[in-house]
């Protein structure tokens, strides 16, 4: 669930299809994924889950994976 909903809200900011984003996707250029678009990400995840993401914890994410990974382990 909360990995389909990640899928779900990047492909929202990147105007791309749920199957392009897998949990491996990972947050660089060569994806297609800028900085901002993961800050983006950041704030819709916040926002979804109702949780606070700081800024030394997102600096670590990587992927898809690793924000999902963040959220179970944090949050749920």
């Amino acid at each position: 669930m909360v990995l389909n909903k990640v899928i779900y809200l990047l492909a929202e900011i990147l105007g791309v299809d749920n199957e392009d984003i897998n949990e491996k996707t990972e947050f660089t250029e060569e994806y297609g994924i800028s900085s901002i678009d993961v800050a983006k990400l950041i704030i819709a995840v916040e926002e979804e889950f109702n949780i606070v993401i700081h800024d030394d914890k997102a600096a670590f994410f990587r992927s898809v994976g690793d924000m999902v990974d963040y959220i179970r382990d944090y949050y749920i």
